[in-house]
């Protein structure tokens, strides 16, 4: 119970206006007491307006979290594939390489062929690495990347060349010119035409130029055929000639006798 003497000093006026239980100071001061406003430094800031935008954030978060949690009780299987997409999209642009990577990748790849000879070393594998080593010591490489996939293209200038049409933006190609410049693709760790070059670069295919189309060309199925593996066995058996086989022999040889015979006649005769 307050206790206000009935008429107060001149300088306890104003403490009597501020302390009075029906004023209008009092009232906000309860007010604000309440809600948490003289609680410090922590309650002035969530009173505060950016403190009113974080908690209108987090109730939105937490009111999509929900919704998202009953959806995936309704439909298990979406809710799985939807997580199993995006996860997969985390992991994809976290194995996505870098370009220096593909540099390791090229000067690996230029010492893989080194190490064989000229003869069974493959024209086309050596051709594009040494495209590539020569486009890296020309500071002509450029590499982007494209959050799930990177690219390794080919530009016409160095990044120092002070040309005119190096630095000319109008003059730059443009991106539509893009597919006739790419070099390689890198994905899920690894860059793969590179990888696709290098798969048979100890088979030099220019040697088979020669032979007729349906020769050049050896299907998986094959490899490890029966057929292949009866006839590589059939040669490690003992020949077996029949009677027909033995009649036909004879007969042939009996014919190369005679005709040898007649031509030696004939030539005892011109002489």
């Amino acid at each position: 119970m307050w206790f206000l003497p009935p008429f107060p000093p001149r300088w306890f006026r104003p403490v009597r206006r501020w302390v009075r239980p029906g004023g209008s100071r009092f009232r906000l001061w309860r007010r604000r007491r309440r809600s948490g406003g003289g609680r410090g430094l922590w309650g002035r800031l969530a009173e505060s307006r950016i403190g009113r935008w974080w908690r209108a954030l987090l109730q939105d978060y937490a009111s999509a979290t929900r919704e998202a949690a009953l959806g995936a009780r309704r439909r298990p299987g979406a809710a799985a594939g939807s997580l199993a997409g995006l996860a997969g999209a985390v992991a994809c642009a976290a194995a996505v390489p870098s370009a220096e990577s593909f540099e390791a990748a090229t000067v690996e790849a230029a010492g893989t062929l080194l190490l064989l000879s000229p003869g069974t070393r493959s024209p086309s594998a050596d051709r594009h690495v040494q495209r590539l080593l020569r486009r890296r010591e020309a500071g002509r490489l450029r590499y982007r990347n494209f959050l799930f996939l990177a690219v390794v293209y080919e530009d016409p200038h160095a990044d120092d060349a002070a040309l005119y049409l190096a630095r000319c933006r109008h003059l730059r190609p443009r991106w539509r010119e893009l597919p006739g410049r790419l070099l390689d693709v890198g994905f899920w760790g690894r860059w793969w035409v590179l990888g696709a070059r290098l798969r048979d670069c100890d088979i030099n295919e220019e040697e088979f130029g020669g032979l007729p189309a349906r020769l050049r060309r050896l299907d998986p199925h094959q490899l490890r055929s029966h057929r292949n593996e009866s006839q590589f066995l059939e040669k490690f058996r003992p020949v077996a000639l029949t009677e027909e086989d033995i009649r036909r022999a004879e007969s042939e040889e009996a014919a190369g006798g005679r005709t040898e015979g007649s031509r030696l006649d004939g030539d005892a005769g011109d002489s």
